[in-house]
């Protein structure tokens, strides 16, 4: 499964807030936030969105997480995707756009080629 982890804790409650909705454009690939939720603890975020490739939409949504080692990235699993180039690319640009919300340098990730 595609997955980053950050340094640092990244401030979930403002990245709920302000996450910025794209559109991200990678090629063949358009993808964009369409919207975030905050878990009831604050320890968690989900960042939906949608990525267009080839003219086919799929819905895609990264769960964010802290934990001991810092911030983390995941597919999460209880919506089911295809793990396509574009659906790993809008994983890792959520990644991306959580360093301005503190979250810190890349510690570990199986999908380096995107970052």
């Amino acid at each position: 499964m595609p997955h980053v982890i950050r340094a640092g804790h990244a401030d979930l409650a403002a990245a709920w807030r302000e996450f910025p909705t794209g559109p991200w454009r990678w090629g063949n690939v358009v993808a964009r936030a369409e919207g975030c939720f905050l878990g009831a603890d604050g320890a968690s975020l989900l960042v939906a969105g949608v990525v267009v490739e080839y003219r086919r939409p799929l819905h895609a949504v990264v769960l964010v997480s802290l934990g001991r080692q810092g911030t983390s990235f995941h597919l999460w699993s209880a919506a089911p995707v295809e793990r396509t180039d574009g659906v790993k690319r809008f994983l890792a640009q959520v990644a991306r756009e959580m360093a301005a919300f503190g979250a810190g340098p890349l510690i570990t990730t199986n999908i380096s080629d995107l970052l």
